[in-house]
């Protein structure tokens, strides 16, 4: 495995279960612009201090990897290596066996640059990510509800994600098929990737932060 990770276009990171790095890859260690011995032993708060608030999110995704054996996917937009510029990593997390028996978790990086971003939850073309509203036929909040309903992620988690009710998000997705006569979520979507919509994404999605998607 370890030619693998080397060989790999991704960065690859191995946690222990208590969120501390035991292995990077080189990839990984340009994510965290930090060599190897800098950051086996640590924590991501130790590596990226301007997670800052949003660590408690990070960790709490790592214990519930543990816990229930399953993947995690997850939005980190931060200022990695400390060059003043936000960069968006889409980050996905699963259980991994280590050596000594226990559960850690394997972490693989990838850059959110020319490459859409459904592409990793569905068998869709990838096409490059545009930052311009291409319709004012959607609101902002709209659109946002409209990428998390492209890439696939479930009702049950776009409320919590966006920080709205259940209701609120009922009453989005009925104005966005209202506004193009369709009765429900596919129709919708068929419309948004017919028009050439469906690879944009929303100032929301670009601000500093961490956001579980999966």
């Amino acid at each position: 495995m370890d030619f693998y990770f080397k060989k790999s276009l991704f960065g690859w990171a191995v946690k222990d279960s208590s969120s501390r790095y035991v292995y990077v890859n080189e990839l990984a260690c340009k994510y965290f612009n930090m060599s190897s011995d800098e950051i086996i032993g640590s924590l991501d708060v130790e590596l990226l201090p301007d997670i800052g608030e949003h660590y408690k999110y990070i960790l709490n995704d790592d214990v519930k990897i543990i816990q229930t054996k399953r993947m995690s996917i997850a939005l980190k937009v931060f200022d990695f290596g400390h060059r003043g510029k936000l960069r968006a990593y889409l980050v996905e997390k699963r259980p991994w066996d280590l050596a000594d028996g226990s559960t850690g978790i394997i972490c693989t990086y990838i850059e959110l640059t020319n490459i859409y971003l459904s592409s990793f939850f569905s068998d869709i073309y990838r096409r490059p990510l545009v930052f311009t509203k291409p319709s004012s036929i959607f609101t902002d909040r709209e659109w946002e509800v409209i990428l998390l309903l492209l890439c696939g992620v479930k009702r049950d988690v776009i409320y919590k994600i966006l920080s709205i009710s259940r209701i609120t998000l009922r009453n989005r997705i009925t104005r966005c098929c209202e506004k193009v006569s369709v009765i429900n979520v596919p129709p919708l979507l068929d419309y948004i990737r017919f028009k050439g919509w469906d690879n944009y994404v929303p100032p929301c999605f670009l601000k500093k932060g961490h956001m579980i998607l999966v």
